[in-house]
């Protein structure tokens, strides 16, 4: 006989009650903490314009996005995260911030695709976002919240990861590298911890057309490009005119870079990398990098009562680069990503903010870290 019984979707769950109340005694617990530490809890819709979302990740998260039509003919999504919600609330409501200081608390439900049996594609967070004219100084304060939440639901054996990635650009711009190489490198730091990194990273560059062979026709000007190109110039460009084409060829080859000096800036790049918590204070790049801010950091988190062994510096850390552009950081509960966050001071005006504010926000997974309980 046919089965025809409606069944669960998959990678949705149904909660039961003991697991139910540690979930709920999770966001409480850390709401009533982050409330009385001066945050304001809030709700945002759980639907909203898809162009909320796509903005926030300049696109990069549209395929794990629930998108639809609704019925006004508008393009909505489940809320992938709160961040962006919280950001259209604050500046939405920018005369409700006072003293210069915005800080915002928010627990709930956010839906991801996730096309594998590990994940779950709903999955509840509680979290904050801190709004500060100050650009700098008060990040020590929200990474030992997110720490706070953790301790105060008697997680105690976690260890935290930090990464920067504006002292990571800021780096890569002083090799001179252009704009394609930086970003290259940014979006690939992972690779560096592989064993064979440099092949992996080279293979890559090539299949994207970075590398150059050392010729002296690779440095044409577009007027020798025109000269040496004019035969193929005069067919058929489709709805591109000749400038637009000579123009593209141009920012090709410009944007790349012989194997050797490719290779250099790997081996320049490692250096960064291998910076750990004992030379962090004698590392070649502290003054010309301004660590000044980062050491405050894991100062904090040292006076805390954080033990070195839980804290590891990670500069191939960037979580999502297309807002993350300071301090980010992850906390790992039983080898398992748990929660994380960072700065991100460019994210209002991606959303069609005027802000001059700066921002720091962390989430954690409460369904990841039932998960972790539950396999341990």
């Amino acid at each position: 006989m046919k089965d025809n019984k409606v069944k669960i979707l998959k990678n949705f769950q149904d909660i039961d009650f003991s697991s139910l109340k540690l979930r709920r005694d999770f966001e409480i617990n850390s709401l009533n903490y982050l409330i009385d530490s001066g945050y304001v809890n809030i709700d945002t819709p759980v639907i909203e314009s898809a162009d909320l979302f796509f903005r926030k990740s300049l696109g990069s998260t549209s395929g794990n996005t629930y998108t639809f039509t609704d019925l006004q003919n508008q393009q909505v999504s489940l809320r992938p995260d709160f961040t962006a919600s919280v950001m259209r609330y604050a500046f939405s409501n920018l005369k409700k911030i006072k003293n210069g200081t915005g800080k915002y608390c928010y627990s709930g439900p956010v839906f991801r695709f996730e096309n594998n049996d590990e994940s779950y594609n709903q999955i509840y967070q509680i979290g904050a976002e801190y709004i500060s004219e100050r650009k700098h100084g008060y990040e020590p304060e929200v990474v030992l919240d997110a720490i706070k939440c953790l301790e105060i639901n008697n997680v105690k054996e976690f260890k935290i990861n930090l990464g920067n990635v504006g002292i990571v650009r800021k780096y890569l711009d002083k090799l001179g590298l252009n704009n394609s190489l930086v970003e290259f490198f940014l979006t690939n730091l992972k690779l560096l911890n592989l064993k064979n990194y440099e092949d992996e990273l080279l293979s890559k560059a090539k299949f994207q057309n970075l590398i150059k062979s050392n010729k002296k026709s690779d440095n044409l000007s577009k007027d020798e490009i025109k000269e040496k190109f004019s035969i193929e110039l005069e067919s058929n460009l489709g709805s591109r005119s000749h400038d637009e084409v000579v123009d593209r060829y141009f920012n090709k080859i410009s944007s790349q870079v012989i194997e050797s000096e490719f290779n250099e800036s790997i081996l320049k790049l490692k250096e960064l990398l291998n910076i750990n918590l004992e030379n962090i204070n004698r590392n070649s790049f502290e003054a010309e990098l301004n660590f000044e801010d980062f050491e405050k950091l894991i100062d904090s988190l040292l006076d805390f009562g954080i033990q070195k062994n839980n804290i590891c510096i990670d500069f191939s850390l960037t979580r999502n680069l297309a807002y993350y552009d300071g301090v980010v950081f992850d906390l790992i509960y039983k080898n398992e990503l748990i929660g994380g966050g960072g700065k991100y001071d460019d994210l209002p005006k991606m959303l069609g903010y005027k802000s001059d504010y700066s921002c720091f926000g962390f989430a954690i997974n409460i369904s990841k870290f039932m998960d972790a309980l539950n396999n341990e």
